[in-house]
C-alpha cells in the first residue's frame, strides 16, 4: 500500500473547500500523518480579506493575518487542534507556492476541491488542479463536491 503521511490541504475559505477539508483530514488519519493547511495569498487587496484603509502593504499585512487567523479556526473548530496539523500561509503566484510547500515540506499528496472562490483569479485557479497532477511531484486527490 502507498503510504500518504503528508497530506497538504489547499484552502481559500470557500464553503467548498470546508466540506473537501474532511476529505484530507480523513486520509491524514488513516495513515497517521501529517496535515498541512495552506491559503496562497494571491491578491491582499480582496474584498475577502475584509478591506482596511491604508497602502498595499497594510492590506497586506491585513491579508496575513486574517488568513493565519482563518486557518487557526479551522485547526481548533474542525480539527480539534489536532497535534498532527499545520497552518502555513503563502503570499504571491498560487501554482508555484503551492509547489514550493510540496517540496518544502516532503508532501506525498495534495488535496483540494474542484470548486474553488470566485476570490481567486479564475484563470488562475481553474487550471490549478489540471497543472498539479501534470507537474506535482506527488499524488493529487482533487475532491468533487457534489451538492
Amino acid at each position: 500500500m502507498i503510504a500518504m503521511k503528508r497530506v497538504l490541504f489547499l484552502t481559500d475559505f470557500s464553503p467548498e473547500a470546508t466540506d473537501a477539508l474532511s476529505y484530507a483530514w480523513e486520509l491524514t488519519q488513516k495513515f497517521s500523518g501529517q496535515l498541512y493547511l495552506l491559503h496562497v495569498i494571491v491578491d491582499p487587496t480582496s474584498k475577502r480579506y475584509e478591506m482596511v484603509s491604508g497602502d498595499y502593504h497594510a492590506m497586506d499585512k491585513n491579508a496575513q493575518e486574517k488568513a493565519w487567523e482563518w486557518l487557526a479556526n479551522i485547526h481548533r473548530e474542525q480539527l480539534g487542534n489536532a497535534p498532527n496539523c499545520k497552518t502555513l500561509v503563502e503570499r504571491g503566484e498560487l501554482f508555484e507556492h503551492v509547489l514550493h510547500a510540496v517540496r518544502e515540506h516532503h508532501i506525498d499528496v495534495v488535496a483540494l476541491s474542484a470548486h474553488t472562490h470566485l476570490g481567486f483569479h479564475l484563470h488562475l485557479i481553474s487550471s490549478l488542479p489540471e497543472k498539479l497532477v501534470r507537474q506535482a511531484p506527488c499524488h493529487v486527490f482533487v475532491i468533487h463536491n457534489a451538492q
